[in-house]
């Protein structure tokens, strides 16, 4: 990531853009759409960014095995994923709620307060 917002900026200097702390990760999606035309070829972004990255950091080029749960992760669906969070958000109101009106309870409830 630190190469590509770094090539990011220096195909950017001189704009308000050249001098990015961060990217979106949908820009990741250009590096395949840049071209640059030389004599022989055509070459992409990406093309350009593997070579560099096989030539100068080899170690980077298994990072793929660092992310073994990613491939199950890509499966979950994002609205499954928000009614959980919706679920977590209501439980955890609730339970604020029960702790709140403990307050009034015997002294029993204040370690229970306490403790929770």
């Amino acid at each position: 990531m630190k190469q590509v917002l770094y090539i990011g900026n220096v195909l950017n200097q001189g704009t308000r853009r050249g001098s990015a702390i961060g990217f979106e990760l949908e820009s990741l999606l250009k590096l395949s759409d840049t071209h640059a035309y030389t004599t022989t070829r055509k070459m992409s972004l990406m093309h350009y960014l593997c070579k560099v990255i096989a030539a100068k950091y080899p170690q980077l080029l298994n990072f793929h095995s660092t992310l073994p749960s990613l491939e199950a992760a890509s499966k979950i669906e994002s609205k499954s994923l928000a009614e959980d969070l919706q679920e977590i958000t209501k439980d955890l109101k609730q339970a604020k709620n029960e702790l709140d009106a403990s307050a009034e309870d015997d002294p029993v409830s204040e370690v229970f307060r306490k403790v929770f």
